[in-house]
């Protein structure tokens, strides 16, 4: 079986930081491990602008699988980098259109062709059958679930993506069986189309941090004054459920005994954060206790990781939840919500509230600060649940899941 899968969002995390999200995660942890799967031949592309596909390209140069990229035809490769090099913008605007217009996805389109599968892991799927049998990567439905937690345009694009699909013939996979129940409701399809594979944590990344000297290095980057405190981190917005999170936070600093704790926020900017944040920065109690780092590089993640008391995560919806099992993996307890697919990921791992309910969240962080024995509990029970996610497990499910669909497809 010959697949052709597009990445286009590993090109757009290249360009820009705030791109690399958790998709972003999921998709670059399992361009190699398809790659390394023997019984299907797994090809990679973008189908989205010449600049995205070059920097995917350049990717995959870089990490030795170029073999593995369909990319634009070479004069459209050198039309286009002689468009950046013009020093009038009006004209290398101009002439860069031109190039899209004219070449934009032909020699691609070819090469799926000749393939069984085509996947788009984000995009829309194209408006014409390129292959037998497609599927889509549908992270989760929050988008029409909640678009109270998005900005206005973000619906009408998550809807083109939706709009895609043509029921009863494209497949569908998704990170959860949460997920999949939202998807199966919502646009009336049947559950044999939709497919299930769980992400991971990658274990190069994250890991119980054992190394002390880093450990303080990694302190002293980030100015966060303890060695010790609670960690949240996500991009911050308010799905993520932030307020939720310092409210009980300031209930904890009311505590005997727990008025020196910190809580650092890691995650770059959401949306319509800035005014919970200015709150924090003039709140006497709280501006000196809550610490917000910005975006962590990933080499300083497990240092992040395993210096917290425990990780808090009362997030309002997940489709899956990857900072909880990264958590997990790097020995961390965990607090998360009892809602969407969490449960799915902590297991009996961690401690689960209702997302609202500040007073169980405080009462969770003091519980866990002040009892070492439930402490070491949740860190042995969390590496369990961990262990039993991986990145080669993914591609495995996913794979099988273009094997199930296409056999069920040629028995049609």
């Amino acid at each position: 079986m010959r697949v052709v899968v597009d990445v286009s969002v590993v090109g757009l995390a290249r360009l820009y930081e705030t791109a690399r999200t958790g998709i972003y995660r999921v998709i670059s942890s399992l361009i190699p491990e398809l790659s390394a799967i023997k019984d299907c031949e797994v090809y990679f592309t973008s189908l989205s602008s010449t600049e995205i596909n070059l920097l995917v390209e350049e990717l995959f140069s870089a990490t030795g699988h170029d073999n593995r990229f369909i990319g634009p035809a070479d004069v459209e490769k050198t039309l286009f980098q002689y468009a950046k090099s013009l020093s009038v913008i009006d004209r290398k605007k101009i002439l860069q259109r031109l190039v899209a217009k004219v070449f934009r996805r032909g020699n691609i389109l070819k090469a799926i062709g000749q393939a069984d599968v085509f996947h788009s892991t984000f995009s829309p799927l194209p408006d014409v059958e390129i292959a037998p049998l497609s599927f889509l990567t549908i992270y989760d439905m929050i988008p029409v679930l909640h678009p109270e937690y998005f900005w206005d345009d973000f619906d009408q694009e998550f809807q083109q993506i939706l709009s895609s699909v043509t029921v009863g013939r494209d497949c569908i996979l998704t990170i959860s069986e949460s997920s999949k129940e939202d998807i199966c409701s919502y646009l009336k399809i049947d559950p044999e189309m939709v497919y299930v594979a769980y992400p991971a944590a990658d274990t190069g990344i994250y890991y119980p941090e054992t190394d002390g000297e880093k450990k303080q290095r990694i302190l002293k980057k980030y100015h966060i004054p303890a060695p010790e405190y609670f960690l949240s981190l996500a991009t911050l917005e308010h799905r993520k459920n932030l307020r939720t999170s310092i409210d009980a936070f300031r209930r904890v600093l009311h505590e005997p005994g727990m008025g020196g704790q910190y809580l650092v926020l890691v995650g770059t900017k959401g949306w319509k954060v800035n005014e919970l944040l200015d709150e924090v920065a003039t709140d006497p109690l709280l501006r000196e206790r809550v610490i917000v780092t910005g975006y962590v590089d990933d080499e300083d993640l497990s240092a992040i990781y395993s210096n917290a008391v425990a990780f808090i995560y009362p997030s309002l919806y997940e489709g899956f939840g990857l900072p909880p099992l990264e958590a997990m993996q790097c020995g961390v307890p965990v607090i998360t919500s009892n809602t969407s697919s969490l449960p799915e990921v902590i297991g009996g791992a961690g401690i689960l509230v209702a997302p609202t309910d500040v007073d169980a969240l405080a009462q969770a962080m003091f519980d866990i600060r002040h009892d070492s024995r439930l402490r070491k509990l949740l860190v042995k029970r969390g590496i369990e649940q961990a262990a039993r996610f991986s990145w080669s497990r993914c591609a495995g499910e996913t794979v099988a899941a273009y094997q199930h669909a296409f056999a069920g497809m040629k028995n049609n």
